[in-house]
């Protein structure tokens, strides 16, 4: 076993044995294929939560670190017009991928529920929704359904080899 899965694995155990963990996958917005990261989260102190957004099966070579609160965004809020109810975090997705500081920022909301996975498609509600931000502009979103099925396991849907944040190569800022 590779070094690296050892320490997935490890690292899986240890925020799994928090009494509220959580360990997600993100699908397309069209429930056809999931991207090749996931998250691992853990409720760290009442409504703070921190975790791992796991970018191995990306092709990083370090994963991103996840820190956020409880809470949701409405659908008169959300620019994709639909609820979105559990956790909201900062996630280093950028950077990770870089290995360096890059002056970008990828700001989550997330369910705390899987959505329905039925006859190779994911349907029913949105889970998950995702902004870029740099300098304080936001110049990009994505969206789509929260899997509770991992990318890579077998029996799950294909994955796409882009993470739900976007490209893997980042500029570093100058």
């Amino acid at each position: 076993m590779k070094p690296r899965s050892l320490m997935i694995i490890v690292l899986l155990v240890l925020l799994s044995s928090f009494a509220s963990s959580q360990t997600f996958g993100f699908a397309s917005v069209d429930g056809s294929y999931l991207y090749c990261n996931y998250e691992v989260l853990a409720e760290a102190y009442r409504a703070v939560w921190e975790g791992v957004d796991i970018l191995i099966l990306c092709g990083g070579n370090i994963n991103g670190d996840i820190v956020g609160t409880s809470g949701g965004i409405s659908a008169s809020g959300n620019p994709a017009g639909f609820v979105v109810k559990g956790v909201t975090y900062a996630d280093d997705i950028y950077d990770a991928f870089s290995l360096t500081f890059t002056g970008l920022q990828w700001y989550v909301v997330t369910d705390l529920k899987c959505s329905t996975f039925k006859n190779g498609r994911y349907s029913g509600k949105y889970g998950w929704i995702g902004f870029a931000v740099t300098e304080g502009i936001v110049y990009g979103d994505n969206y789509g359904y929260l899997s509770c099925q991992l990318t890579g396991q077998p029996g799950s849907p294909p994955f796409k080899d882009v993470s739900n944040a976007g490209a893997t190569t980042i500029p570093a800022k100058k």
